[in-house]
Parts: structure tokens; sequence; C-alpha cells
């Protein structure tokens, strides 16, 4: 077991943490008895009879994490050129491209319009480009290292942690897994590449737990190590 045995005492201090420090913008997890309740679904089911789970959208202002992914996103343009549209956004360009192709592949299936809305996961092909980002669910979280929409941040133990702790240069390519602090062996490693966080795209900064007034990437208290430690291991559950 690559987490070792779970400390439950522990892991209720942590779970108790979460809830009082993350859970307004995350969520519950999705399958636990309050991740169902009807509040966390669309209120209306889709033509395929389904519900999706509800989401968060922070916005950059609020969140503070290095907002190029979604600014390139959102100002991007470029001209259509034999497709005839003119100057387009990048949202709309990428919609007619799929659109298309999903289309054709369709028609040389010969599927019917039944079909079509099953594969489509009874879903419309939308793009959404707010100056924001999603506050995804945290089931599994300890799987997916880094952290942040930019992979700026190796572990959870570094996110729980203020900005001036977080590690400013780490290595990826490293298979080994870190179990204490949930996330990736950042030890300088042959043949790894290097992540600088000072580079464009590449910040680390906000969603940060530090004293102070919230907002501008500050979004609660600081939390001793003991506290973060805490919440890992209640991760470890999810």
């Amino acid at each position: 077991d690559i987490l070792g045995k779970i400390e439950l005492e522990k892991a209720a201090k942590g779970e108790k943490l979460y809830n009082e420090l993350c859970l307004h913008c995350h969520q519950p997890p999705m399958f636990s008895d309050e991740g169902r309740k009807p509040e966390h679904w669309t209120s209306n089911t889709n033509s395929g009879g389904r519900q999706f789970f509800k989401v968060t959208m922070i916005p950059l202002a609020e969140i503070g994490t290095d907002p190029k992914e979604a600014q390139n996103f959102y100002n991007r343009t470029a001209d259509s050129g034999p497709l005839g549209k003119g100057i387009i956004s990048a949202r709309d360009g990428l919609k007619y491209i799929t659109q298309k192709l999903i289309d054709q592949a369709y028609t040389e299936l010969r599927l019917s319009p039944e079909q079509r809305e099953e594969w489509n996961g009874y879903r419309k092909n939308e793009l959404l480009t707010p100056l924001a980002y999603k506050a995804r669910p945290h089931n599994g979280i300890w799987a997916t290292p880094p952290y942040l929409h930019n992979g700026s941040v190796p572990n959870l133990f570094a996110l729980l942690s203020p900005v001036s702790e977080r590690p400013k240069v780490f290595y990826l390519g490293n298979k080994q897994y870190d179990p204490v602090k949930l996330g990736l062996n950042t030890d300088p490693l042959k043949g790894a590449s290097e992540f600088r966080t000072d580079l464009p795209g590449n910040s680390n900064a906000g969603h940060e737990f530090n004293d102070g007034p919230k907002g501008k990437g500050v979004i609660g208290r600081k939390l001793s190590e003991e506290e973060r430690m805490q919440i890992i291991e209640y991760l470890k559950t999810l």
C-alpha cells in the first residue's frame, strides 16, 4: 500500500479542518453522504436522465494563482483562413473544428440521432473561457501531483504551506512517490526536467494559507505543520 496505514484519529482532525477551510470551494467528496445530497448536483436531468456534480469556478483575482493559462485562451484569436470565418477566438475556432470532426465521424459510422446523443454523453459540445479556475472535487487528489492548474507545486504539503515555503525549483521525471507529503519526489535526478517557478506561466503563488486578510491569493489562515499533516491524512482517505 503506497500510502501506508491511515491514522484514523489524525484523519478525523484533518476532516474537520478540511470542512472549515476547503469545503466552500471544492465541495464534499462526490460519493460521500454529504456529496450525494441534491444541492451538490444539477437540479434538472438532461435528455439521458443524468445529473452532473456542480463545481465552483474561482475568479483569478481571488485565487491568485498564475493567470496565464486562463488569460491566454480567453484572449487568443486566429485567422481562420480557408474556413472563411475571419478572425475568430480560440474558443470559437476550437469548437468549430471539433464539431466538424465529430459530425464527420458520426456520419461515417452511420449513427442515428439517438446514438449521437448517447455518444455525446447527452451534453452539448461547449467550451467555456472564463477568467477563472475550476475547484475540482478532491476524490483521489493524493494521486494527481503536481498541483495547481500549471503543475507548479509538487506535493500537497507544499500546497497547504505559505508560498514562501514552497519549492521554487523542483525536478520532474522521478517515478518515486512521496507518501508523507503526498506528491512527487523532487530530489535532483540525472536526466530529469527542471521546473522553475520564476518562468512565465510557472508561478506557484496563490491558493495560499497564510496570516493576514483574505483575498489576492490568500484563501485561509496559516496552518501549523501538524494541521497540514492532519489534512493530508484525511486526503489519503478520499
